[in-house]
């Protein structure tokens, strides 16, 4: 337990040391830990010395390590893995227990002043629509990060915050560490990678009141029989975010487990959640501080896909080192996700998926999302399905439908009964049974991956 005091003087110090290793205003610190204090203080203490905080994975493979570390130019990287780090930077690289030997003999650092819109700290985009970007965020951007956990989600100081996923998504950096220590609430760290099993384990032990995961994460908690006792564990709300939440799957984690799950998209680029949908609403409404404007209003009105531009304060400043898809993504003092929104009856926003998942199929549209949670909605058996837009033989877009089943033949005659009541346009010309749905290391489904598994049996 480190109370804030004591964190304030730690994260000083650990500035110090960054310092002394010759961190300059502007340089960058690269954390690749698991999650912890050393990770926090790493963190903060870059940013307390004016340098730039860049969290890493720690399940890098050695060539993805390699990749970024020659397209960051790091100036320091705090890691416990310096043997997997190439030669050519292991100079750079300090190990924990050195930087708390350090901390230790450290006199506390002053912090260095910084124009709003010098760079804070890096995030890297999830890497669902191609290679991850790193996003740069200004110190302007902390300005306002807890606003919409206060006013929005009504947490504060008397919560105790805990997230599945790790510090170096921008989901629990900016949920959990971030905004929990604008609000002097309790924020929770675990090391381990989150399964449903750990996740379980770890609620029993912190007993958070508020639990921020992912959609996938949720599904399995309900699945292995781990969600019902939550409330008995002290969570008084759950958040989801980083893919999208079918309606059937808030149903039934409502109905196993009496708790509110609140809805809430964002990005890397907006670092908050800049839409939310509480308990009972229709759709997705933007957040305080965030306006929301469609960038094809007829399309909008007429109830069809549009992508939307955002404005907020906690936008980024851009990518690193990618014009091309910086200008694409921040107009207008704004920026534009290539999500797709539909408007709801109720006025609010349904996340309609990206431009590979809302597809004509004979001149009607499809959504691929919706068609998936559908077809395996309630099936016994299933644990994960996903449908795709594939080519057919003759060159002609089709709907593909992919499941991970123990019994797959069990499991591929029901589907075969449910694809037949489907109108023509939305029956899925072929099925594939997988061993396991290809997701990044967030969660979220790379549905052009399954492209390469278009090789199933006619339905």
């Amino acid at each position: 337990h480190v109370g804030y005091g004591a964190l304030r003087d730690a994260v000083a110090r650990a500035a110090a040391v960054w310092r002394a290793h010759g961190l300059r205003p502007g340089g960058r610190v690269a954390v690749r830990l698991p999650d912890g204090i050393d990770w926090v203080l790493a963190w903060l203490g870059a940013v307390w010395a004016g340098g730039v905080a860049v969290g890493v994975s720690p399940r890098l493979s050695p060539s993805e390590w390699r990749d970024l570390l020659e397209a960051s130019r790091f100036d320091l990287v705090v890691t416990d893995a310096g043997d997997d780090t190439p030669a050519a930077w292991r100079g750079l690289c300090i190990d924990p227990d050195t930087a708390r030997r350090e901390r230790l003999s450290a006199g506390p650092l002053a912090a260095e002043p910084m124009a709003a819109d010098a760079p804070a700290f890096w995030v890297h985009s999830s890497g669902s629509s191609g290679a991850p970007k790193a996003v740069v965020h200004a110190h302007r951007a902390l300005c306002e990060i807890a606003r919409i956990s206060t006013e929005r989600l009504g947490l504060g100081a008397h919560d105790r915050l805990y997230a599945s996923s790790r510090l170096f998504f921008t989901y629990p950096l900016v949920n959990v560490l971030l905004a929990g220590l604008a609000m002097g609430a309790t924020v929770l760290l675990d090391p381990q990678w989150p399964s449903a099993a750990t996740v379980a384990a770890s609620v029993a032990a912190l007993r958070p009141t508020v639990l921020f995961s992912v959609p996938s994460l949720y599904r399995d908690l309900l699945q292995d029989g781990a969600a019902a006792g939550l409330r008995g564990a002290g969570v008084a709300r759950c958040v989801s975010a980083g893919e999208a939440l079918s309606g059937r799957l808030r149903d039934a984690w409502q109905q196993g487990t009496g708790l509110p799950l609140i809805d809430g998209y964002g990005a890397s680029e907006t670092l908050v959640l800049v839409l939310t949908a509480l308990p009972g609403e229709d759709g997705l409404r933007p957040s305080p501080g965030v306006q929301v404007r469609p960038l094809d209003p007829e399309a909008a009105a007429a109830g069809a896909p549009t992508r939307l531009l955002l404005h907020a304060a906690t936008l980024a400043a851009g990518y690193h080192e990618r014009p091309a898809a910086q200008a694409e993504a921040f107009r207008d003092g704004g920026f534009r996700p290539a999500d797709l929104f539909v408007r709801t009856a109720g006025g609010g926003w349904r996340f309609a998926g990206r431009e590979d998942t809302l597809v004509k199929i004979r001149g009607r549209w499809v959504d691929l999302v919706e068609l998936g949670d559908r077809l395996a909605a309630g099936l016994p058996g299933l644990h994960e399905a996903a449908a795709a837009c594939v080519p057919d033989a003759d060159g002609v877009s089709s709907v593909a439908f992919f499941y991970v089943a123990d019994d797959a033949p069990a499991v591929q005659a029901r589907l075969v009964e449910r694809i037949a009541t489907l109108p023509p346009h939305e029956r899925p010309a072929s099925m594939q049974a997988l061993h396991e749905l290809p997701r990044t290391a967030t969660g979220k489904l790379l549905r052009r991956q399954l492209l390469a598994a278009a090789s199933g049996v006619p339905a």
